[in-house]
């Protein structure tokens, strides 16, 4: 324990020569405000704006994911090629402690996007159907459903290289918005980036239902493949960086 500690404080400490902070406090912060910018003139329903912001939201993070994993990996590479990360006595301590620095900023980042569009939307606009509260669930929900990508992404950095991390973010942001569509209503609950906008969306929609959600939307079945695969995809992940040896070994 004392070690995986050790391992937060160096990577806390490395953040003072990153850009991670300031994406994580400016991406959401920006995107938030241009939305309640244009909501403060569009005749669309409250619902329907707080909705389709959450959708936007929770699609776009996979781009954010793919960067900030980036920009981790390659923090890594310029550090003397990753041996940081390999000559620890134990390589999953440090991997760990790097992990729960990105989760860490992606909690901070998903409350600041969610909670701050809904104060802006509930005390600026005076628009919000919701309280404040039902937005930090929100957040909580954007997260939760995203842990997943951070740990692929973590993989996609390291083994193949930033570009890889960010190239993936992309069509991942793409895959997401297409699956939010009726072409996705049966296949969203096995493709990983597609999980956040989905539940957001169900989440949302039975919130402001009298009725409990159909069983045809995958609702349950979603949670328990995600839930699944979260804790799979980190098994896999450090299982992985025990046996890598570094981006030049593999060529």
């Amino acid at each position: 324990m004392r070690s995986y500690l050790h391992c937060i404080l160096a990577e806390t400490i490395k953040l003072r020569r990153q850009p991670l902070p300031l994406i994580h406090l400016l991406v959401p912060s920006a995107g938030a405000g241009i939305f309640l910018a244009f909501y403060a003139f569009t005749p669309y329903s409250p619902v329907s704006k707080a909705l389709a912001y959450m959708q936007v939201l929770a699609a776009a993070y996979p781009v954010m994911i793919g960067i900030v994993c980036a920009i981790a990996a390659d923090q890594e590479a310029a550090a003397g090629q990753y041996q940081q990360l390999l000559t620890q006595p134990s390589r999953l301590v440090p991997l760990a402690g790097k992990l729960t620095l990105l989760l860490g900023l992606g909690v901070g980042s998903s409350v600041l996007a969610s909670a701050g569009f809904g104060s802006g939307f509930l005390y600026w606009l005076r628009q919000s159907p919701f309280e404040l509260g039902f937005y930090l669930k929100a957040a909580c929900i954007l997260f939760a459903s995203t842990v997943i990508l951070y740990a692929l992404h973590l993989y996609v950095g390291l083994r193949f290289g930033s570009g890889a991390s960010i190239g993936l973010g992309v069509m991942e942001s793409l895959l997401a918005a297409l699956l939010l569509t009726g072409l996705g209503d049966r296949l969203w609950i096995y493709v990983p980036c597609a999980w956040a906008p989905r539940f957001i969306t169900l989440w949302m929609q039975a919130g402001i239902s009298e009725h409990p959600l159909p069983a045809e939307l995958l609702f349950k079945q979603g949670i328990l493949l995600s839930t699944a695969g979260t804790l799979l995809s980190m098994l896999l992940l450090g299982w992985w960086f025990c046996r890598w040896e570094g981006r030049l070994s593999h060529g």
